[in-house]
């Protein structure tokens, strides 16, 4: 390969790079968190130099979901399940909810009912208030034709079956 070649081969390569040249955010995944703990907000990102919310103004991300896992934490000396969705967008996010909230459940069904080709396009996570203070949905869009998923859950649901589920999806789709 003669220099000409090598210096078109490295410049096909940046072309092709996602990698952004410059001043950007690091390269590690931000999280961010859906219940309705602050009154200025649906979801936020948690700034910890400052123990601070900082709000999310947008309800809707737009993004490919990489990577779903149910991960245990501990609250108030407690464990305490959490779903964290994994998406890649302007860069990577991870969405976090508690297992047992209405959010998580609305997410984790819809994701188990998608099939399997919707997990290697976009798709439009978004968030809804309930009427009360206390209560958040998910809704998931398709963002190209602007339609909503719905997929109503019924009483007697097995939520491990459900995650299972959700999680085979995404990884097959995700590779």
């Amino acid at each position: 390969m003669n220099t000409e070649e090598l210096l078109q081969a490295i410049l096909d390569e940046l072309r092709s790079s996602r990698t952004t040249l410059g001043f950007g955010h690091p390269p590690k995944a931000r999280y961010i968190y859906a219940n309705r703990q602050y009154s200025d907000c649906l979801w936020y990102f948690w700034n910890g130099a400052k123990n601070e919310h900082e709000p999310i103004d947008r309800h809707a991300l737009t993004g490919v979901i990489e990577k779903l896992e149910i991960e245990e934490k501990e609250f108030r000396g407690k464990p305490d399940l959490k779903v964290n969705l994994h998406i890649r967008a302007d860069r990577a996010y991870i969405i976090q909810a508690g297992f047992e909230t209405l959010f998580a459940k609305g997410l984790l069904y819809t994701l188990s009912k998608l099939p399997q080709e919707a997990f290697l396009k976009p798709i439009t996570i978004a968030v809804e208030p309930g009427e009360t203070d206390q209560v958040l949905f998910c809704r998931i869009y398709n963002p190209t034709t602007g339609n909503s998923v719905y997929a109503p859950y019924p009483d007697d649901v097995d939520w491990q079956g459900v995650s299972d589920r959700a999680m085979a999806k995404i990884n097959r789709g995700s590779t």
